[in-house]
């Protein structure tokens, strides 16, 4: 009968640490592991990139120029560099930007998406060949306070590697270089 008892016990106890109980505890998933959306300049940059999450956590390694003198141009970019990882995320759109529009990116000279994989020695890009649902979405501009905030998405192809790449939920919020 003691066998029993302990047997039930030890049951019970490993269905207890197997399930969260109701508390809520759980992994987050890959898309809960990005930023959220905003609008303040809270420095953040992030996407999930073949669905898996790409989080720029240090600020040193995401940028966002927006200069010109006649026309302008938008440069935005979020790195992450450590000893297993070496990846980049950046698209340009070389033309004026305006809040609340959306710019495809779709050509390799104006307007492009761009993924960089310096360990795997792989870079992928937008293009006018390559046809795919990718934009960039500006959702905030303050030339006052150099702010700048959007969502981005993109595919992008390598002929040298994995034939594409997909760049989905990414969202930015950032200060900018005028």
């Amino acid at each position: 009968m003691r066998v029993l008892i302990v047997c039930v016990l030890f049951i019970s106890l490993g269905l207890c640490i197997s399930c969260d109980l109701g508390l809520g505890i759980h992994e987050p998933t890959e898309l809960e592991k990005l930023p959220p959306l905003t609008t303040t300049g809270e420095n953040t940059f992030g996407c999930l990139v073949n669905g898996e999450a790409f989080v720029v956590t240090n600020t040193s390694r995401m940028s966002a120029i927006y200069q010109g003198i006649n026309q302008r141009a938008l440069s935005l970019s979020g790195e992450i560099d450590n000893s297993e990882v070496d990846e980049n995320v950046s698209m340009f759109i070389g033309n004026t930007i305006k809040e609340g529009e959306k710019y495809q990116l779709d050509n390799a000279t104006t307007h492009k998406g761009k993924y960089d994989n310096q360990i795997g020695n792989c870079i992928y890009e937008t293009s006018s060949i390559f046809q795919g649902y990718i934009y960039i979405y500006i959702s905030k501009l303050d030339s006052l306070d150099y702010l700048l905030a959007g969502t981005f998405e993109f595919d992008a192809y390598s002929k040298d590697c994995q034939d594409t790449v997909r760049i989905t939920d990414g969202r930015f919020d950032m200060q900018y270089i005028p």
